[in-house]
């Protein structure tokens, strides 16, 4: 908790909550708005979640090219603004097709916010709180992500569908007007990428790929969380159908939110707890064996269906989810200069969405055309589970050199208070005697 008295680091962990809040409460809102406007129909909800996803994987490129070429709290700070206006218009927003085309605007400037805010965490805490700093990020997004649906669920409940969905954005626009005081409020800054002395070249969009898949410890962490949550993702499509099952858990709707919660519990302790004590050269290890431990758990899960023992389970998998988002953070953090921060954020958040766009689609055709529930969650578990056992793996035949950590230094963002300072001049005197000393050249090279 050392770390949440500094002010900086305060704000940014109240953005990253608000902004987790809030997501959560336009997701469970527009769910609803448009369920109401379009009578019920499926392909108009799938339509408006898609929308709000989309950008976050197509923009990535550029939206990490702009956090790099600009004042990071700055762009920040206008993101939000952008946010909180698109959150109004969707308030008031009537016909479906313009409350998807909102909703991709939105998706748009959350691709720009989501890695603004973690390419200034190292400017605001010193490198070796960096792991620690991941971990309190995490779990007030974590709290985030639950309080969201409730405030959302609990607004429409109150004061109906229409009222309370119109209640859920405005207060959605708020929480980003908060996250631009916050940002605006920042002591420290994240100056501009340099130009480079032979100029910008057509590639610089995508230095942040060309970056991870030159660094083989962060191409496998990034390729492993994608794989991880495609598998993760197919099986949040099963979970309502195995809970409610007869001759599965039988648990109902209860179960289900039984298992959504204790694994989101087991988030924050996986996060706030275990993660945070991980040194540099164990964060690699610990997002492969959390993949391990997660896709294990379900499958456990899967194969012996009590709602006891799925319990159980699922909270191992949300304490294996909690460290792995930590560590790859982390890793990031660690491994990457500061100028690419941006685009290498944006890229691992594009490949982790893209694995949950392909694994949402993927996930309704196995419920279709396996005979179980439970066979997807199998499928999604062992998959999970072979992922970090690959991983691990290809890790441990990576050289020592590739293996080990990088230093990356963060620069001092402190300010420098006006003194005076005295030089003082030891250059020799002229009427030193100096001695001419005749030097042969070594038989060795000097290396």
């Amino acid at each position: 908790m050392r770390l949440l008295r500094s002010p900086d680091f305060r704000l940014l962990a109240l953005s990253n909550g608000l902004s987790s809040l809030g997501d959560e409460l336009a997701l469970v809102a527009l769910t609803i708005k448009v369920f109401e406007l379009s009578d019920g129909s499926g392909i108009a909800v799938a339509a408006v979640l898609l929308a709000g996803i989309v950008p976050l994987v197509v923009f990535a490129p550029f939206a990490g090219l702009i956090v790099d070429r600009t004042e990071t709290t700055g762009t920040l700070a206008l993101a939000s603004v952008a946010q909180a206006l698109i959150a109004v218009g969707l308030a008031f927003a009537e016909p479906v097709w313009l409350v998807v085309a909102l909703s991709f605007l939105l998706g748009s400037a959350a691709s720009i916010a989501s890695p603004a805010v973690f390419a200034i965490v190292p400017t605001a805490v010193d490198n070796d709180d960096l792991t620690e700093a991941n971990a309190n990020m995490e779990t007030v997004r974590y709290i985030g992500m639950v309080a969201g649906p409730l405030i959302a669920g609990g607004l429409a409940g109150a004061l109906g569908a229409d009222r309370g969905t119109k209640a859920a954005l405005l207060l959605d626009a708020i929480t980003f007007l908060v996250i631009t005081s916050a940002a605006a409020s920042l002591k420290v800054r994240r100056l501009p990428e340099p130009v480079p002395e032979e100029g910008r070249t057509k590639r610089e969009a995508r230095r942040g790929f060309a970056f991870i898949r030159r660094d083989r410890v962060l191409l496998i962490g990034v390729v492993a969380v994608a794989a991880t949550v495609l598998f993760a993702t197919m099986d949040n499509v099963a979970e309502v159908f195995f809970a409610n099952d007869p001759k599965l858990l039988n648990a109902g709707n209860w179960g289900y939110g039984a298992l959504a919660a204790v694994w989101l519990l087991g988030m924050v302790v996986g996060a706030g707890v275990i993660a945070r004590r991980l040194h540099q050269e164990q964060l690699a290890p610990a997002v492969l064996l959390s993949s391990i431990t997660g896709g294990a758990a379900v499958a456990i899960a899967a194969l012996f269906p009590h709602i006891v023992l799925a319990l159980a389970m699922f909270a191992v998998g949300g304490v294996a989810n909690g460290v792995a988002s930590v560590s790859m953070r982390s890793l990031i953090h660690h491994r990457v200069p500061d100028r690419l921060r941006g685009r290498v954020f944006a890229a691992y958040f594009g490949v982790a969405f893209a694995g949950q766009l392909a694994a949402t689609a993927l996930g309704g055709v196995l419920i279709s055309i396996l005979p179980s529930s439970r066979d997807v969650l199998l499928v999604g578990g062992a998959g999970g589970a072979l992922v970090g056992l690959v991983g691990m793996a290809w890790f441990a035949a990576l050289p020592s050199e590739a293996r080990a950590p990088k230093v990356v230094h963060v620069p001092d963002t402190a300010r420098v208070e006006r003194s005076m300072v005295m030089v003082r001049d030891i250059t020799p005197t002229s009427d030193i005697a100096v001695e001419p000393v005749e030097v042969f050249p070594s038989a060795k090279p000097s290396g």
